[in-house]
């Protein structure tokens, strides 16, 4: 499986679309690389992975102008498929004007201030309760907007939309073992006091995270632990568990070999200008398992790439290779064996086939979800309507909320393909 891993794009609303934008030229050396790298490798990337920091002020703007450039550009520049985009928040995504508040002040205050040994629980008191959790994710809205399009909205947990505080996705690997892929949230307290030690990470993810047979762990936070105030639980955890560890904000191209794990800074796709050493970065990161059932080894192939001039430039290990080779054991795990029909003699003599397999639908929740989202709110209400897919408790719901709970209904009812023939009907009359 071959991940593209980004981070800490930043883009301005300042610079963005306008002729002065200072960027332009280095996303298009990302871009051009991107291509020769995957002319390189020889196959096409299946996740694009981005640690945070998406924008720079949490604007709409600025994720308008990110989605276009990373489904028109990034995406067909590495062959991936819009939908299997998968996001985290970092503090630039968080909209500072939407926690001026004196409550949020008041929040922040008091939620720093907390010894580390309660830190978890006091967290925890906040996001288990509706209307505090609401005020600490609110200042995300925007990102949560954009990230819903590809399901890695972060928030209070609702059922009827499937929104947790953490993003989750899983990939099959090339054994037919599991990825699973986790998007924790590290600025539930943000503003302009962010330091060392004063960030915190939600809770549940010191907890959900937990050894299955068959299923390898890469974990996603934008602030490494050091800036973590309650990391110790998670960071334990992860370290045990999880194989990969990717994150972002500090904007440096660093990898830690470990024998039971690799931990990745992505560095940043676009540093500050005025910042020590300014050097854009990114990754490509391969994934295989090898191995017979018993004796699994789980191989890395890094390569890391920086800018040099106007070109980027491999960054080898300490013994001069690129890519990166690492491998580390996994636990032993044999692919279950398909189901196989079984025929059954009816009362009437006649044959059926019992326990068939049946097939994943053709249609992805996430295509779904991007194109529901894509239209505007009165025509999501119209369809939704029509078929009949809200029920109530959903006016409470953002007009995003509103549509992923229909969507996420659909799924249920077996009715995925229905609502989407539906959008693209109501799409073509619009025409």
């Amino acid at each position: 499986m071959l991940l593209l891993h980004l981070s800490d794009i930043h883009f301005n609303s300042r610079d963005v679309e306008k002729p002065y934008d200072q960027n332009l030229g280095l996303r298009g050396d990302t871009i051009h690389d991107v291509k020769e790298m995957r002319k390189k490798i020889g196959r096409d990337v299946d996740l694009v992975l981005i640690s945070g920091d998406i924008a720079y002020h949490g604007q709409k703007s600025e994720y308008d102008f990110a989605w276009t450039w990373l489904t028109e550009e990034l995406c067909q520049a590495c062959g991936c498929d819009e939908k299997n985009i998968f996001v985290i928040p970092g503090n630039h995504d968080v909209d500072r004007k939407a926690a001026e508040a004196p409550m949020h002040e008041a929040a922040r205050k008091h939620l720093r201030s907390v010894s580390k040994s309660k830190a978890n629980a006091e967290i925890r008191r906040y996001v288990d309760n509706e209307l505090s959790s609401t005020m600490l994710f609110s200042p995300i809205e925007n990102f949560n907007r954009f990230a819903s399009k590809v399901l890695c909205e972060v928030g209070f947990y609702r059922k009827e939309t499937g929104q947790n505080p953490y993003a989750k996705r899983d990939f099959e690997l090339n054994d037919g073992s599991t990825l699973r892929v986790w998007g924790f949230n590290s600025v539930l307290v943000c503003d302009a006091d962010d330091d060392v030690n004063k960030m915190f990470v939600d809770p549940s993810a010191a907890e959900i995270v937990k050894r299955e047979d068959g299923v390898t762990h890469l974990i996603m936070c934008h602030h490494p632990f050091n800036w973590l105030r309650n990391s110790a639980e998670f960071q334990g955890r992860i370290e045990e568990v999880a194989k990969i560890h990717l994150f972002g904000h500090e904007h440096t191209l660093r990898v830690d070999e470990h024998k039971k794990f690799t931990r990745i800074r992505a560095g940043a796709l676009h540093p500050d200008r005025d910042e020590p050493n300014w050097q854009p970065g990114y990754n490509f990161i391969d994934l295989s398992v090898s191995g017979p059932p018993e004796n699994r080894k789980l191989g890395i192939k890094l390569w890391v790439r920086h800018l040099f001039g106007t070109r980027y430039i491999g960054v080898p290990d300490g013994e001069g290779n690129d890519p990166w080779q690492l491998d580390h054991d996994l636990t032993p795990w044999t692919k279950p064996e398909p189901v196989v029909p079984r025929p059954a003699l009816q009362a009437d003599g006649s044959v059926v086939v019992e326990d068939a397999y049946v097939a994943n639908p053709a249609i992805s929740i996430r295509a779904v979800a991007i194109k529901i989202l894509a239209l505007r709110e009165f025509d999501q209400r119209e369809i939704i309507t029509k078929l009949a897919l809200h029920q109530d408790g959903d006016q409470r719901l953002l007009d995003y909320e509103f549509a992923l709970a229909a969507v996420r209904r659909a799924e249920e009812r077996g009715e995925l393909q229905k609502l989407s023939d539906a959008i693209d009907k109501h799409q073509g009359a619009k025409k």
